[in-house]
């Protein structure tokens, strides 16, 4: 499969084109904010110690005059590190501000969160 058609199939599912460089990294794309998967469904048929357990914790501005702040956190497992890291990019770029509680680590059991104190 090439890469155009690749980078067809990966917008298709919702996920962000994955570009190379030539340097190595890797550049996300922004395509949205998508929620993980069911932590619970997928630890089922994948053990923790191959599934990736992502957190997000961040804040945008809303409103008719982006007056408000809205604070958003998500969770979610997924089957990479690469998914996760991805994950976690299409959340810091919809919710732009203090994104404190952010991570993914191997475990389908989440680390306990500290409070936002304010």
């Amino acid at each position: 499969m090439n890469k155009l058609s690749m980078m067809a199939v990966a917008a298709g599912l919702g996920v962000a084109a994955v570009a190379v460089p030539d340097g190595g990294a890797v550049a996300y794309e922004f395509t949205g904010a998508f929620p993980g998967g069911n932590c619970a469904v997928m630890a089922q048929t994948i053990p923790a110690s191959k599934l990736w357990y992502g957190h997000f914790t961040g804040q945008r501005q809303w409103g008719t005059f982006q007056e408000q702040i809205q604070t958003r956190t998500v969770e979610g497992c997924f089957k990479s590190r690469g998914e996760c890291d991805n994950w976690l990019y299409q959340w810091r770029s919809t919710y732009q501000y203090n994104f404190w509680n952010d991570y993914c680590v191997i475990s389908n059991q989440p680390r306990p969160r500290r409070p936002y104190a304010g």
